[in-house]
């Protein structure tokens, strides 16, 4: 349960241990010393969905695909039914739609704010459909007003120069346009490492748009050894598009939603790719079954089932990137000393490591990239809620009074305009 994690979070290995001895009254009385009443807006902007709640629950309110769509609207038929007038004299009016309703617009103008785990900032129009998408998250979803509320926003960029001017523009749009009263912004790597009760350890993060892997040092991601690859979940969707369109042609696998169902309904990982491949097909008549929008079921040959995920681990290219060269990249940069550490704590999240025997596959490539002493110590952590592993951790630390502490607050801000920019670097994580 997340709640004696709380307790194993602010007290490390020692915390945990203390935990586990409590009786209940006694961790009861512990957490009152720890816990924040105050409700903060979690928000964990993903390429592909926003993750948003509040602070001390243990799963996000709602889950919105990260898109927002400007539609025409043509209501000249209920005009001249109610008043009478002619439909043709009825101007048409543009109406915003955001996460599944902007998916459903066919004729639509779609904006997708944030790719490859960053808010994608050359772009006014990306930034403008982003701050809509916050507005539309905090008002309609959670009924509030950001005005009264402090809020954490979970962030993939890793903390680099790269990553300053987003950080500055959500900072300024936090607090001059949703008036929020306090600002945290925090690595969702980081934040995935807290949901499980670690403070160090190697995070494995991979989502709709990167996957990266990120030594995290009690608390503290280390910036010089994060190693990301532009290839996740998005990837395999164009895979499993691309191999789709020769079986059903490209009328049928136009829609992205539904090249998005197939992969999460029949994708898996194979132990070993090349035997798998070349072995006989395995799988029962339910696993290679998938039922279209228009009620056909199709078979999804094994080449789509098992070969459209190969990308994350290379697809046998020894030159392409892959998840364990960019893990073997993160540790060997790491200091000798804390290399053990890392490898006996690798936590993996993000909503593409939910595909099936991902785990035990990893292990193995790992195994076989890392050096012996290190390779034998492997240890894989996979948390059953590692999908929104960042929002839970941010659920988490948004919980403890140590929050107050390393939020940018209304007045700092204010007293700060001057360089807002400085100020976002040195109080955010």
């Amino acid at each position: 349960a997340p709640r004696w994690r709380r307790l194993a979070l602010v007290g490390g290995a020692h915390g945990r241990a203390e935990a586990q001895n409590m009786s209940g009254a006694e961790m009861k009385m512990e957490l009152e010393c720890t816990m924040d009443e105050q409700d903060v807006i979690v928000l964990d902007n993903g390429s592909g969905c926003l993750k948003v709640g509040f602070s001390g629950e243990d799963a996000p309110r709602a889950v919105i695909p990260t898109i927002t769509a400007t539609a025409t609207v043509d209501d000249a038929r209920e005009e001249e039914h109610t008043t009478g007038v002619d439909a043709s004299s009825v101007a048409k009016k543009s109406a915003a739609f955001y996460g599944e309703e902007a998916l459903m617009q066919p004729n639509a103008v779609a904006t997708r704010p944030v790719q490859r785990g960053g808010i994608a900032m050359g772009s006014q129009q990306n930034k403008d459909a982003l701050e809509s998408l916050w507005e539309h998250a905090f008002r309609t979803v959670l009924g509030v007003d950001g005005e009264e509320l402090p809020v954490l926003i979970a962030d993939a960029m890793p903390l680099d120069q790269n990553s300053h001017a987003s950080r500055q523009w959500t900072a300024e749009i936090m607090f001059e346009k949703l008036k929020v009263s306090k600002l945290a912004i925090f690595n969702t790597a980081v934040l995935s490492l807290f949901s499980t009760g670690r403070t160090r350890g190697l995070v494995v993060e991979s989502g709709e748009g990167i996957t990266q892997a990120v030594p995290v040092f009690e608390g503290f991601a280390i910036p010089h050894a994060i190693f990301k690859m532009e290839v996740a979940g998005q990837d395999i969707t164009a895979n499993v598009r691309s191999l789709m369109e020769a079986e059903l042609g490209a009328e049928r696998t136009s829609s992205l939603k539904v090249m998005q169902a197939l992969k999460e309904r029949v994708c898996q990982i194979a132990p070993d790719y090349h035997s798998a491949m070349n072995g006989p097909d395995t799988d029962d008549e339910e696993a290679r079954s998938f039922e279209l929008p228009d009620g056909t079921i199709i078979k999804v040959p094994k080449p789509v089932r098992t070969g459209a995920p190969e990308v994350l681990f290379g697809a046998g290219d020894a030159t392409a990137p892959s998840v364990q060269k960019i893990c073997y990249e993160a540790v060997t940069t790491c200091d000798t000393d804390l290399r053990h550490d890392l490898v006996r704590s690798i936590v993996v999240a993000g909503g593409t490591s939910m595909l099936p025997g991902l785990a035990s596959r990893f292990r193995t490539e790992l195994a076989n990239t890392l050096p012996g002493e290190l390779a034998r110590q492997v240890d894989v952590c996979m948390d059953s809620q590692r999908r929104y592993a960042a929002w839970i951790g941010g659920s988490m630390f948004a919980s403890l009074s140590t929050f107050n502490q390393v939020a940018i607050t209304k007045l700092e801000y204010e007293e700060g305009k001057a360089d807002v920019r400085g100020l976002v670097a040195r109080k955010t994580f």
